[in-house]
Protein backbone atom coordinates (compact mmCIF):
# COMPACT_ATOMS: atom_id res chain seq x y z
CA UNK A 1 0.00 0.00 0.00
CA UNK A 2 1.39 3.46 -0.60
CA UNK A 3 0.04 6.17 1.48
CA UNK A 4 0.75 9.82 0.89
CA UNK A 5 3.84 9.34 -0.60
CA UNK A 6 5.07 12.64 -1.69
CA UNK A 7 7.11 14.02 -4.78
CA UNK A 8 7.88 17.26 -5.83
CA UNK A 9 5.98 18.19 -8.70
CA UNK A 10 8.58 17.72 -11.27
CA UNK A 11 8.12 15.66 -14.99
CA UNK A 12 12.18 14.24 -14.68
CA UNK A 13 10.50 12.60 -11.30
CA UNK A 14 7.36 11.18 -13.38
CA UNK A 15 9.27 7.64 -14.04
CA UNK A 16 9.79 7.67 -10.05
CA UNK A 17 6.24 7.95 -9.53
CA UNK A 18 5.33 5.61 -11.79
CA UNK A 19 7.62 2.96 -10.66
CA UNK A 20 5.79 3.27 -7.57
CA UNK A 21 2.19 3.08 -8.79
CA UNK A 22 3.61 -0.24 -11.06
CA UNK A 23 5.28 -1.76 -7.83
CA UNK A 24 1.51 -1.61 -6.16
CA UNK A 25 -0.76 -2.52 -9.53
CA UNK A 26 1.77 -5.61 -10.43
CA UNK A 27 1.16 -6.67 -6.73
CA UNK A 28 -2.88 -7.34 -7.34
CA UNK A 29 -2.98 -7.09 -11.27
CA UNK A 30 -2.17 -10.02 -13.15
CA UNK A 31 -3.62 -8.88 -17.07
CA UNK A 32 -1.05 -7.14 -18.67
CA UNK A 33 -3.73 -5.21 -20.49
CA UNK A 34 -5.13 -3.78 -17.31
CA UNK A 35 -1.87 -3.29 -15.87
CA UNK A 36 -1.11 -0.93 -19.03
CA UNK A 37 -4.63 0.57 -18.83
CA UNK A 38 -4.15 1.55 -15.65
CA UNK A 39 -0.27 2.64 -15.90
CA UNK A 40 -2.02 4.86 -18.38
CA UNK A 41 -4.63 6.57 -16.28
CA UNK A 42 -1.89 7.19 -13.62
CA UNK A 43 0.54 8.81 -15.97
CA UNK A 44 -2.09 11.28 -17.42
CA UNK A 45 -3.61 12.36 -14.39
CA UNK A 46 0.07 12.54 -12.48
CA UNK A 47 1.21 14.65 -15.74
CA UNK A 48 -1.81 16.73 -15.57
CA UNK A 49 -1.03 17.55 -12.29
CA UNK A 50 2.61 18.31 -12.89
CA UNK A 51 2.17 20.66 -15.99
CA UNK A 52 -1.07 22.35 -14.35
CA UNK A 53 -1.28 22.47 -10.91
CA UNK A 54 0.95 24.85 -10.38
CA UNK A 55 1.48 28.24 -11.55
CA UNK A 56 4.79 29.02 -10.08
CA UNK A 57 6.84 26.24 -11.44
CA UNK A 58 10.01 26.76 -9.06
CA UNK A 59 7.93 26.85 -6.07
CA UNK A 60 8.48 23.98 -3.85
CA UNK A 61 5.34 22.12 -5.06
CA UNK A 62 4.49 18.79 -3.97
CA UNK A 63 1.72 15.89 -4.73
CA UNK A 64 0.92 13.23 -3.26
CA UNK A 65 -0.02 9.40 -4.95
CA UNK A 66 -1.68 6.80 -2.39
CA UNK A 67 -2.82 3.57 -3.76
CA UNK A 68 -4.73 0.66 -2.01
CA UNK A 69 -6.12 -2.55 -2.62
CA UNK A 70 -9.57 -2.81 -1.78
CA UNK A 71 -10.32 -6.35 -0.34
CA UNK A 72 -13.67 -6.42 0.39
CA UNK A 73 -14.38 -5.10 -3.26
CA UNK A 74 -11.42 -6.35 -5.13
CA UNK A 75 -10.43 -3.54 -6.46
CA UNK A 76 -7.72 -0.76 -6.82
CA UNK A 77 -8.00 2.54 -5.07
CA UNK A 78 -5.90 5.31 -5.93
CA UNK A 79 -5.20 8.87 -4.56
CA UNK A 80 -3.78 11.62 -6.20
CA UNK A 81 -3.64 15.16 -4.10
CA UNK A 82 -2.03 18.46 -4.91
CA UNK A 83 -2.20 21.93 -3.41
CA UNK A 84 -2.08 23.63 -6.66
CA UNK A 85 -4.93 25.24 -8.40
CA UNK A 86 -8.26 23.96 -6.94
CA UNK A 87 -9.81 22.09 -10.65
CA UNK A 88 -12.36 19.50 -11.01
CA UNK A 89 -10.86 17.46 -13.83
CA UNK A 90 -14.68 15.38 -13.55
CA UNK A 91 -16.83 18.74 -13.98
CA UNK A 92 -16.22 19.00 -17.73
CA UNK A 93 -14.76 15.37 -19.26
CA UNK A 94 -14.23 16.84 -23.23
CA UNK A 95 -15.77 15.10 -25.80
CA UNK A 96 -13.25 12.69 -27.65
CA UNK A 97 -13.94 12.14 -31.32
CA UNK A 98 -11.66 9.09 -31.47
CA UNK A 99 -12.42 8.00 -34.54
CA UNK A 100 -11.16 11.09 -36.55
CA UNK A 101 -7.40 12.20 -37.39
CA UNK A 102 -5.54 13.04 -35.32
CA UNK A 103 -5.06 16.54 -37.27
CA UNK A 104 -8.55 17.38 -36.83
CA UNK A 105 -8.91 17.36 -33.23
CA UNK A 106 -8.63 19.85 -30.88
CA UNK A 107 -5.55 19.68 -28.37
CA UNK A 108 -6.22 18.57 -24.93
CA UNK A 109 -8.91 16.25 -23.30
CA UNK A 110 -7.20 13.13 -24.50
CA UNK A 111 -6.16 11.98 -20.47
CA UNK A 112 -9.20 13.10 -19.02
CA UNK A 113 -11.43 11.27 -21.53
CA UNK A 114 -9.10 7.73 -21.00
CA UNK A 115 -8.86 8.13 -17.72
CA UNK A 116 -12.64 8.56 -17.20
CA UNK A 117 -13.51 5.55 -19.73
CA UNK A 118 -11.47 3.38 -17.84
CA UNK A 119 -11.87 3.34 -14.51
CA UNK A 120 -15.10 2.38 -12.69
CA UNK A 121 -15.80 4.78 -10.30
CA UNK A 122 -14.29 8.80 -9.87
CA UNK A 123 -14.55 11.27 -7.47
CA UNK A 124 -13.03 14.67 -7.11
CA UNK A 125 -12.86 17.29 -4.12
CA UNK A 126 -11.15 20.32 -2.91
CA UNK A 127 -10.46 20.01 0.68
CA UNK A 128 -8.02 21.56 3.19
CA UNK A 129 -6.63 23.78 0.41
CA UNK A 130 -5.66 21.02 -1.38
CA UNK A 131 -6.97 19.02 -5.05
CA UNK A 132 -8.39 15.09 -4.23
CA UNK A 133 -8.74 12.68 -7.27
CA UNK A 134 -9.55 9.60 -6.17
CA UNK A 135 -10.44 6.70 -8.96
CA UNK A 136 -11.26 3.46 -8.45
CA UNK A 137 -10.80 -0.09 -10.51
CA UNK A 138 -12.56 -3.12 -9.68
CA UNK A 139 -10.72 -6.06 -10.70
CA UNK A 140 -14.04 -8.22 -10.86
CA UNK A 141 -15.11 -7.54 -14.14
CA UNK A 142 -18.64 -8.80 -13.11
CA UNK A 143 -18.67 -5.72 -10.22
CA UNK A 144 -16.83 -3.40 -12.89
CA UNK A 145 -20.25 -4.13 -14.86
CA UNK A 146 -22.29 -2.90 -12.27
CA UNK A 147 -20.71 0.06 -11.66
CA UNK A 148 -20.80 0.89 -14.76
CA UNK A 149 -19.18 4.28 -15.48
CA UNK A 150 -20.63 6.00 -12.50
CA UNK A 151 -19.19 8.32 -10.26
CA UNK A 152 -18.97 8.16 -6.65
Amino acid sequence: MLKDLAFPAKRELLPQMLTKINDEITAYVKDDKLINRLKVCAEEILVNIVDYAYPNKEADNKLFISCEYLKDKNALRFEFVDEGTPYNPLEQVPEVDINSDIDERGIGGLGIFLYTTIMDKLEYCYKDSKNHLIAIKFLDDRKAMLAGMHML
